[in-house]
C-alpha cells in the first residue's frame, strides 16, 4: 500500500522530457522539491522502478542523478531503508568553502579576514542589538564572563572569544548571516591559534566586547556596530604585530 509520502510524490513529480541532459534535469527536479521545503526532511523517495516510471525516465537516469544529490549531502541512500531527504548541517555548507579556496591555492591573508569581518560583523553587531532576545543577551553576559575567567588560560579564552562572536551572529536571528560568519569564524582558527599567546590578549579585547554586549542589551544598534569596529580594528592591529613578529624570527632562522 502506498505510503503517503509516495502518494504526495506522484503529483509533485511530472514527467521529465526525452532530450539531453536528462540525468541534470532529475536532479534539479528533485533539488528543486527540496529546497522549496515540499520534500521534508527524512521524506522518502519512491522505490526506483516507480520513480522512473513517474518521470518517464530510464532507472539508471534515476540512480545516477540520486547519486549526484547523494554526494551533495542532499539525499540519503541505505539498505533496507531506500532514499531519504538529508538534514542539511552547517558543516557540510562552511567545509567546501574553506576547501575550494585551499584546493586553489588562494592564501587568504588578515587583511582579506578583517575586510569581510569588518563588511560582515559591523552590520551583525547591529542587527543583534535591534533582534536580540533577553535569552540571547544572557548567553553573551555568560560567556563574558567565562572570557574574563579565562584571561590566564589563552587557548581558552580564544574558545570563548570564538563562541562570543557565534552567539552574537546568532542574536541576529537571520540565518544567512548566522551561516557566512561560520565561515569566517572557521577560516580564522589559525589566526586565534597565533593570537591566543598574545601577551595582555584580554586587556586589550575585553573591554570592546563588553561595551558591543551592552549596546545589544540596550538595543543599541548603531552602540553595537562602532564598539564592533573599534575591536576589529584592534583584532587587527594585534594579528598585524604577531604576524611582522612571526616573519622577523623566520628571517633571523
Amino acid at each position: 500500500m502506498a505510503t503517503t509520502i509516495e502518494k504526495k510524490a506522484k503529483t509533485r513529480f511530472k514527467v521529465i522530457g526525452r532530450k539531453d541532459g536528462l540525468v541534470d534535469q532529475v536532479v534539479q527536479a528533485i533539488e528543486a522539491q527540496i529546497l522549496s521545503g515540499r520534500l521534508a526532511m527524512g521524506a522518502r523517495l519512491p522505490a526506483e522502478r516507480d520513480f522512473s516510471e513517474r518521470l518517464g525516465v530510464s532507472r539508471p537516469v534515476v540512480r545516477e542523478a540520486v547519486r549526484i544529490l547523494t554526494t551533495r549531502g542532499l539525499l540519503d541512500t541505505r539498505h533496507g531503508i531506500g532514499t531519504t531527504v538529508r538534514a542539511v548541517s552547517r558543516d557540510e555548507v562552511v567545509k567546501p568553502l574553506t576547501l575550494f579556496l585551499r584546493a586553489r591555492g588562494e592564501e587568504i591573508g588578515i587583511q582579506h579576514l578583517h575586510q569581510v569581518r569588518s563588511s560582515l560583523e559591523v552590520e551583525n553587531a547591529g542587527l543583534a542589538a535591534e533582534h536580540g532576545t533577553d535569552g540571547d543577551v544572557e548567553d553573551l553576559r555568560r560567556i563574558c564572563r567565562e572570557m574574563e575567567a579565562a584571561s590566564a588560560d589563552p587557548a581558552e579564552f580564544s574558545i570563548k572569544d570564538s563562541q562570543f562572536h557565534r552567539r552574537l551572529s546568532e542574536a541576529t536571528h537571520n540565518p544567512l548571516l548566522i551561516l557566512l560568519l561560520a565561515s569566517i569564524h572557521d577560516m580564522m582558527r589559525e589566526v586565534r591559534t597565533l593570537v591566543a599567546n598574545h601577551s595582555g590578549l584580554c586587556e586589550r579585547v575585553m573591554p570592546t566586547h563588553l561595551r558591543i554586549l551592552e549596546s545589544v542589551a540596550a538595543h543599541d544598534a548603531a552602540g553595537a556596530r562602532a564598539s564592533m569596529r573599534e575591536h576589529l580594528e584592534i583584532a587587527l592591529a594585534i594579528q598585524t604585530e604577531l604576524v611582522q613578529k612571526q616573519k622577523q624570527v623566520t628571517a633571523a632562522e
